[in-house]
């Protein structure tokens, strides 16, 4: 459901559905870090608004509305409100529908083709499942229904119900969440690989030649880094070597085929631009179509001894 910029703006104040899947460290696209960010004022809420599917899935909204009302004969109507839990009011849940004639609410959704195995069966991605569940929790309603529009070439429903544990599992960690961290602006400990725009975000500005000592900690998470930086030198190794292996059984032949996969080998010309040609032989062409980005390198680097 596509908010106001009155309802984005007092997002701020509360944890939404769309929220409580990163808060849980549960989410393939957001993170606490970012969450927290936002919450706390220090950065803007992403703008996806005009992204394709984003535009597509709210004008798909009540067209999955109505195919969801044919397939079950179940009624439902918008909500445009935002709904407060009784007791905690940083919870919130901004809804796309709720049913006619029961404790339940709606969402609706809409993913490409490439998802389909997504909704296989009685999946339903991991982020939905938390958000409706967030809904759950802040309506005290007894199920949720949730369907979705693959593709444009397959529509599934499918019902997520009531269980108490769960919910008063989520609520405990989104309390922690938000007393703990958003309150008074302690960055949680919690950080992900999803985390370097935030974090750029968040410290963009630099103090040129400052310097501080790191500690113990940083001295750990850098052996770390060395350690896993030569695992990936190891196994890149170990995969060329697979990969050649493959290419000595295919020989002169341009495919191959397996039980369960095929494999091919085939010729290829790929034209690169010679930026440093260009720089020196058309430095004119060159500045007018370069583009300036600003960001912040991270280098580690051994001390050298005294």
């Amino acid at each position: 459901m596509a908010l106001s910029k009155e309802q984005l703006e007092e997002r701020k104040n509360y944890i939404g559905g769309s929220d409580a899947p990163a808060v849980l460290s549960l989410s393939r696209w957001n993170t606490p870090l970012y969450v927290w960010s936002v919450k706390t004022g220090q950065i803007s809420e992403k703008d996806i608004s005009e992204k394709l599917a984003v535009k597509l899935g709210s004008k798909l909204e009540d067209t999955v509305s109505d195919l969801f009302t044919e397939e079950t004969g179940k009624k439902v109507y918008r909500v445009n409100e935002t709904l407060y839990h009784p007791k905690y009011n940083f919870l919130a849940a901004n809804i796309d529908r709720r049913v006619i004639g029961e404790k339940a609410g709606f969402e609706a959704k809409t993913a490409s083709g490439w998802k389909v195995k997504e909704w296989e069966g009685e999946e339903i991605p991991q982020e939905y499942i938390i958000q409706c569940l967030h809904y759950l929790a802040v309506t005290g309603w007894d199920r949720w229904y949730i369907a979705c529009l693959i593709g444009n070439q397959k529509f599934v429903w499918k019902v997520i119900e009531r269980e108490e544990k769960i919910i008063a599992d989520i609520i405990k960690k989104e309390a922690h969440f938000w007393n703990t961290f958003v309150i008074p602006k302690v960055m949680p400990a919690t950080i992900s690989a999803l985390d370097s725009d935030t974090l750029y975000q968040l410290y963009h500005k630099v103090e040129e030649g400052s310097e501080v000592d790191l500690g113990d900690e940083a001295e750990k998470i850098i052996e770390s880094i060395e350690a896993l930086q030569e695992d990936e030198k190891s196994l890149g190794l170990q995969i060329d070597q697979q990969k050649n292996s493959l290419k000595a059984i295919l020989k002169e032949n341009e495919v191959g085929i397996t039980k369960n996969h095929k494999v091919s080998w085939k010729p290829q010309i790929t034209k690169r631009l010679d930026i440093q040609s260009l720089k020196e032989e058309n430095p004119g062409i060159y500045d007018k179509y370069s583009k300036q980005t600003e960001s912040r390198v991270l280098r580690i680097t051994q001390k050298k001894e005294k």
